[in-house]
Parts: C-alpha cells; sequence; structure tokens
C-alpha cells in the first residue's frame, strides 16, 4: 500500500514539474514576443528638402456613406426574422453579418439595399458594411431585440 502511494506523489510531482515548465517557457516567449523591435535606421538617400514632395496629401473626398432606414437601433420585435434596409453608393456590396448568419446584397442603381435577416432570442447584434468599387467602406451596427413574452 505504501508503494502506491509514493508512486502516485512522485508521478503527481513530477507532471506538475513538467506542466509549470511548460507555462514558464511559453510566458517567456509570449514576453520575448511583445518585446519592442528595433527599427533599422534607413539608409540611402537623405529625406527630399523641395516643399512639393513635403506638402501633405489631400484627404480622399470619395468617402462612401452608409444610412440604415429600418429598422431603428435598438428596436424590440416580437418575429423572428427582420427587413434591413438602407441607402449607400450606387451599386455598393453591402456585407450584413447577424447572430446567424452572414450575407452579401448589392445596392441598386441608386443606392437603396434590403435584406431579410433571421434573428436569435434576445440581444441581436448587427454589423452592416459597405464597400464601393473604389474599395471606401462604411460601417454601422445595430441592435435588435427579439422577444416573444407579450409586451
Amino acid at each position: 500500500m505504501k508503494k502506491e502511494v509514493l508512486l502516485a506523489i512522485a508521478i503527481g510531482f513530477t507532471l506538475g514539474l513538467v506542466i509549470t515548465f511548460g507555462i514558464w517557457t511559453a510566458n517567456k516567449s509570449l514576453k520575448k514576443a511583445a518585446a519592442p523591435q528595433a527599427t533599422p535606421a534607413p539608409t540611402g538617400s537623405p529625406l527630399p528638402t523641395t516643399a512639393e514632395t513635403l506638402s501633405p496629401t489631400p484627404p480622399s473626398s470619395s468617402a462612401i456613406s452608409l444610412t440604415i432606414t429600418s429598422p431603428e437601433d435598438e428596436s424590440l420585435l416580437n418575429k423572428d426574422s427582420v427587413t434591413i434596409s438602407g441607402k449607400s453608393a450606387p451599386l455598393a456590396m453591402i456585407s450584413i453579418i447577424s447572430e446567424s448568419r452572414e450575407q452579401i446584397v448589392t445596392a441598386d442603381a441608386s443606392g437603396i439595399f434590403t435584406a431579410d435577416i433571421d434573428l436569435e432570442g434576445g440581444y441581436n447584434i448587427i454589423s452592416i458594411t459597405a464597400f464601393d468599387a473604389s474599395g471606401n467602406s462604411a460601417s454601422q451596427t445595430i441592435t435588435l431585440s427579439y422577444t416573444t413574452a407579450k409586451v
């Protein structure tokens, strides 16, 4: 009986040391990876000094807009599906990510889009992102609550 107890204690102690060493090694590696890396000094020609090359570039004026027209944010709904509608840039790709699925719809020539979304019970966070042909994007997130309780 004493041999089995001593053997179990020895195996447990050895296993504990192995696990402790593994955690210590992992922490050491993570700290080393998180340490700021020194960036090398640039080599080559010195910085340009002409006013034309130093002037800042103007901000892009081709920003895309996104407006969700229905439903309103933080709406309380008693149906398990809802139609999301809104307006964006003409022919923009609209990505809609809900609790249950993801889907992509295309806005029409006037920028109007609609998509049917299934809701889960409780809070549903829905992210809508519009992308135009130039790669610009705009995002909005709405929260919808679905309940079957009589209000």
